[in-house]
């Protein structure tokens, strides 16, 4: 994708790309040690990232250090064919607002599904600071563009 994209285009693009997926990779750190969770995900207004997870160590890291980035992407062909976007954000679960819940069951796609696990599941709310979309597939172009206070950047991938 050669062209820089105007804000809206941008937002579109990654509204769209992340709507095709479901799945993406939840990146924490706590006490300096960095951790990589798979995840399931969907998104809420503003292009928040909501997840519903059964717990582990990721609360406690969030509960210590917000800053969070999920990675989802299509499947590495190489470097130079992928697609993806880095949602670098804020990150807020249920264990400290329970309000949570009923914010994932308003936009989950089966909100039964919150409903009937909620004794069993937590929630994670992630509010975007940065988010960097990359699509190389076809031409291998590697320039990233990136969405940040209602603007957008190009860096070279």
């Amino acid at each position: 994708m050669n062209k820089k994209m105007s804000y809206q285009e941008l937002k579109k693009h990654i509204l769209e790309f992340l709507k095709e997926h479901k799945e993406g990779s939840l990146g924490t750190c706590m006490d300096n040690i960095p951790r990589s969770s798979p995840v399931q995900y969907f998104i809420g207004n503003d292009m928040d990232i909501y997840i519903a997870s059964a717990g582990g160590d990721k609360f406690k890291a969030i509960a210590k250090n917000p800053n969070v980035c999920l990675l989802v992407n299509t499947s590495y062909i190489n470097y130079r064919q992928i697609k993806g976007v880095q949602i670098f954000g804020n990150a807020i679960t249920s264990l400290e607002d329970e309000n949570l819940f009923s914010e994932a069951k308003k936009i989950h796609p089966e909100p039964y599904q919150i409903e009937h696990e909620k004794d069993h599941i937590k929630i994670i709310k992630i509010k975007p600071t940065e988010i960097v979309y990359l699509d190389s597939l076809g031409d291998g172009n590697r320039i990233k563009q990136v969405l940040k206070n209602n603007s957008v950047v190009e860096k070279q991938g």
